[in-house]
């Protein structure tokens, strides 16, 4: 019997971004969480097909109203639409790097914060100060966070054989396949 190492990767990757996300501290220097449980629902939309990657943005969603007394279903809403915006995204420039994971990640977490306010009731002015100031800690959090996972993830891709290197074909050096 064959085990789709899918599960194994993504049940740690999930179990682990909620607890970081659980336990990161909020700083003075940086009052927002990060948002790791995001990041790894990014990563899935961007490297796994539709049915895999589908159930792990709604528990993604799902953990992160768990764990931030949000309403429920409200995440896993929000990744949703963003699931659709990453496909089409995907299609013209977006790839599964560290780099394109931590840009993707920062402009998610804004969105995602305003998603929150929005969807809490607790409706401020967008250009009210406060307010974006919000929105600005929001994006070196979901810088950290993208760089986090996006490196922990493709390193438990590696681990799990889930992507192989190949041998050098055709004067090309060890490329990454089966993604």
């Amino acid at each position: 019997m064959r085990v789709d190492m899918n599960i194994p990767v993504f049940g740690v990757s999930l179990l682990a971004a909620a607890v970081a996300q659980d336990l990161a501290p909020v700083l003075p220097v940086l009052p927002v969480k990060p948002v790791f449980l995001t990041a790894v629902a990014l990563y899935a939309m961007l490297t796994r097909p539709v049915w895999v990657a589908l159930p792990i943005t709604v528990w993604a969603g799902v953990l992160t109203d768990a764990l931030g007394g949000l309403p429920l279903l409200c995440t896993a809403a929000f990744l949703l639409l963003a699931y659709g915006a990453v496909r089409l995204m995907q299609r013209v420039f977006l790839e599964a790097s560290w780099l394109h994971g931590m840009l993707l990640t920062a402009v998610a977490a804004s969105a995602q914060m305003a998603w929150t306010i929005v969807w809490s009731g607790a409706v401020r002015p967008v250009f009210e100060l406060s307010t974006l100031t919000i929105f600005g800690y929001a994006l070196p959090s979901g810088i950290l966070a993208g760089l986090a996972v996006f490196v922990f993830c493709g390193f438990a891709d590696r681990l799990a054989g889930v992507v192989k290197p190949t041998k050098e074909e055709h004067g090309i050096l060890w490329a990454e396949n089966n993604r």
